[in-house]
């Protein structure tokens, strides 16, 4: 490699993880050849960053970047997230994506998390967005670097794919073209795949640069999962490897495509693809990046001579991390926490909430220390009043007894000294204290029990069975605790609540409450609470008011929640609506219960009881539903057996729906309305007056094979028929005589209807003891058991 000395380095972009975190994001439009965006951006706290936007493609709606503050989630490994977006259904023809956005807990930089499932070649990438084609060249050095990391990787089928890519423009004289270079990190077959397009134009041609060269992340593989990579990316090298798969095709073209000033940088994609098969197994994971840099170094000239087949081109470092596996008490690490008089050490686990907090106490303290800035404090049992003049203050707690804590005191820890001297349980009443955010450290094996007022602050209990009682204060809270039984009594400010892996008892205040529940918990909501729960643990009790949001990330928890309320995922647990309307998103095998009002969207093996009116979309698998009143949109895979007093409707015409569904409406006392659609659909009726609609027109199925079997049901009579601009198939009617049937067509608008009908006779063909008719030439109606079909049989419209 030559090199000289008169060049600089510079970053071709800002660093989104320092300037972010709310990025443009797309609404999947490309007008004139440009991607639109949303007009309006998210409202994060932070920065705005414009090299960078978050793009989306092939989802069925993009994300709306105003809602990305309405809920937060939970990641082991880098806490709350402060902005989250989610569309779509893993089951679903167009698939799942997701994007999240959280701060690093050791250096406040933004991570960016993008996940998708299923869909056909859906995207969710962080793209450097920023026009550069022409000012980078690649006779000199460009480098990408980045933190890069999957989580919670999951599937059995499907496509799964993740990394870096590039887009370079090549321009000359003669010809310009341009060159999509992939380099994936990540593999649903563990290994990258090789993947090579150069078509004679070169236009659009891909080289996905793989080998011994390149470091990638195996997936498959349990240890790399929540571990972040520095990851840094040789472009030079793998654009030489791609020039000389081209040389190799088109020999002619060396002189030119081997100048590498002919080459410049275009735009950078960091992020996730895709293809699925429409089942709940498909692979899926969290792809997080962080800091993602790419620089442009002038002083480093290169020419194709200095192309290598040895040299890394992706090489990965493994971040500096500890063990999230929670260990027993006796053998936890321990924090030194000085104070001026006195040093205590607090157990903790690394990777749990309440250590990262008990971390960043300590850090505080020492930075404080260390500017001489803090008052510090030995408490004796009894009243402990201190007012202090300094920017802080800590209260030490290192024995067992009852304490009150007055004054304006910032900080307080419980521990032991060298000495081991806290040997019992230890309880805080704080109420008295004056100062405005207090921070609280319990490292009690014994337990704490600890009582506040109406100031702000956190608490965290690393170890024992602790009792934290803020109930009547109208502060702020940061709670969490670790491994113990531990009792929580939210205040009235907004609560943010992380109960350890115990089995913890957690009552909510009357504000707004984010509750990450990793334990076998209870959970009690309060009148007039936004509460915002995640599930982590299972076998966890929720019963929680209005306006409830609860991601189920576990299995067999029971859930209750109230008027405009929203219950995502969670594996055979029980879902109960006590009052008004809510909606039930992606469970699997979940009963589900509702007083008033339901939506159910997606999921599958679900039982469904509603008293009032359900709208019930795109479900699969063995479904029971009772409801008062409802809509039953159809997905593939639909199995649901229908029970009703009143009318309800099913609809298969769901777009991209192709394939099997089955309903059975016997138990539907006020009739059924079935609308078929695209695939195989079996509809049976009841005894009362059914509707049945053939060959429904609908979105993404023009190519798809219908074809229909229905049973009216005896008793009341029932109608069959089309839409004048049904799609062709075959269709059968297997009780057409059970009783007083007809067969309709609608919006034909026939000059006469008994000509029509006749017709229609004309066609008829008899076999087996079945009838056939064909109306418009492509639509097969068969009439089982009827050899005598009739004009007055068809009432035609």
């Amino acid at each position: 490699m030559n090199t000289n000395s008169t060049g600089s380095l510079t970053n071709i972009y800002t660093d989104p993880s320092v300037s972010g975190p709310n990025l443009p994001m797309n609404t999947q439009q490309v007008v004139n050849g440009q991607i639109v965006y949303n007009a309006s951006s998210s409202q994060l706290g932070g920065g705005q960053s414009p090299d960078w936007a978050i793009i989306q493609w092939n989802q069925a709606t993009a994300f709306d970047p105003t809602t990305g503050d309405d809920t937060r989630v939970w990641d082991p490994n880098f806490g709350y997230s402060v902005g989250h977006w989610t569309q779509g259904s893993a089951t679903s023809a167009a698939g799942k994506t997701s994007y999240n956005v959280f701060k690093d807990p050791d250096n406040g930089h933004y991570i960016y998390q993008m996940a998708a499932q299923g869909g056909n070649l859906l995207d969710v990438q962080l793209a450097a967005v920023k026009a550069v084609d022409g000012q980078y060249s690649f006779n000199h050095q460009i480098t990408a670097s980045f933190n890069q990391g999957i989580s919670n990787y999951s599937g059995t089928t499907g496509v799964y794919q993740a990394g870096i890519n590039f887009t370079i423009n090549f321009h000359s004289p003669t010809m310009s073209f341009g060159l999509f270079l992939q380099f994936e990190t990540v593999d649903y077959k563990g290994v990258p795949e090789t993947y090579i397009s150069l078509p004679k134009s070169l236009g659009g041609s891909i080289y996905n640069f793989t080998g011994i060269q390149a470091d990638y992340i195996n997936p498959k593989v349990a240890s790399n999962n929540g571990v972040m990579y520095q990851t840094t990316v040789d472009v030079n090298q793998g654009l030489m490897a791609a020039i000389k798969a081209i040389v190799g095709l088109y020999p002619n073209l060396a002189s030119e495509v081997e100048n590498l000033s002919n080459w410049y940088l275009s735009g950078c994609y960091i992020g996730v693809e895709t293809i699925g098969t429409g089942q709940a197994t498909d692979v899926t994971g969290n792809y997080n990046v962080e800091d993602p840099t790419i620089t442009y170094d002038t002083s480093k000239t290169l020419s194709y001579a200095d192309r290598s087949t040895t040299a890394k081109v992706v090489s990965m470092t493994p971040e500096n991390s500890v063990t999230t596996t929670t260990t027993s008490e006796v053998s936890m690490p321990n924090l030194i926490v000085k104070g001026v008089n006195n040093t205590v050490n607090v157990a903790y686990t690394s990777g749990d909430t309440a250590g990262m907090m008990a971390k960043s106490y300590a850090s505080s303290i020492q930075t404080l220390l260390a500017a001489g800035t803090l008052d510090n404090s030995i408490l004796s049992t009894g009243s402990n009043t201190f007012v202090s003049s300094q920017k802080a203050s800590q209260a030490i707690v290192d024995t067992a007894g009852t304490y009150g804590v007055s004054g304006n005191y910032t900080n307080i820890v419980v521990a032991s000294t060298d000495t081991s001297t806290l040997n019992g349980a230890t309880t805080l009443d704080t109420t008295q204290n004056t100062a405005n955010y207090l921070n609280i450290v319990s490292s009690n094996q014994y337990g704490s029990t600890v009582k506040v007022g109406n100031n702000s602050g956190s608490f965290a209990a690393t170890q024992g069975n602790n009792v934290f009682n803020a109930a009547g204060s109208t502060g702020k809270w940061n709670i969490a605790t670790g491994a113990g039984n531990d009792t929580i009594y939210g205040a009235q400010g907004t609560n943010t609540i992380t109960g350890g892996t115990g089995n913890n008892l957690i009552y909510l205040g009357g504000s707004n409450n984010f509750v990450n529940s990793v334990g076998q918990d209870t959970i009690y909501g309060a009148a007039g609470a936004i509460d915002t729960v995640s599930l982590q643990g299972g076998n966890t009790t929720a019963s929680l008011k209005t306006n409830a949001a609860v991601m189920d990330f576990s299995s067999n928890n029971t859930i209750t929640v109230g008027d405009n309320s929203t219950v995502y995922g969670g594996t055979s647990s029980v879902v109960n609506v006590s009052s008004g309307s809510a909606t039930v998103t992606g469970t699997q095998g979940d009963t589900i219960s509702a007083t008033g009002n339901l939506q159910v969207v997606h999921g599958s093996n679900q039982s469904i009881s509603v008293s009032g009116a359900l709208n019930f979309i795109s479900g699969t698998g063995n479904t029971a539903i009772s409801a008062g009143s409802g809509t039953i949109f159809g997905a593939d895979g639909l199995t649901a057996t229908l029970s009703s007093s009143s009318r309800l409707l099913f609809t298969a015409n769901q777009p991209y729906t192709t394939g099997a569904q089955t309903i059975d409406g016997r138990n539907v006392a006020g009739g059924l309305s079935a609308w078929t659609g695209a695939g195989q659909q079996t509809v049976i009726g009841g005894t009362a007056s059914d509707q049945f609609y053939f060959g429904t027109a609908f979105t993404g199925t023009s190519d798809s094979a219908a074809s229909a079997t229905v049973t009216g049901g005896s008793g009341a009579g029932n109608l069959f028929g089309m839409l004048s601009n049904h799609t062709a198939g075959s269709f059968t009617i297997t009780d057409f005589r059970a009783a007083d049937n007809k067969f309709f067509l609608y919006n034909y608008k026939p000059t006469s209807s008994d000509a029509a009908a006749q017709t229609i006779l004309s066609t008829a063909t008899v076999s087996g003891g079945n009838t056939s008719v064909m109306i418009d030439g492509n639509a097969k109606i068969t009439f089982i058991g009827v050899t005598d079909l009739k004009t007055s049989d068809f009432t035609i419209s």
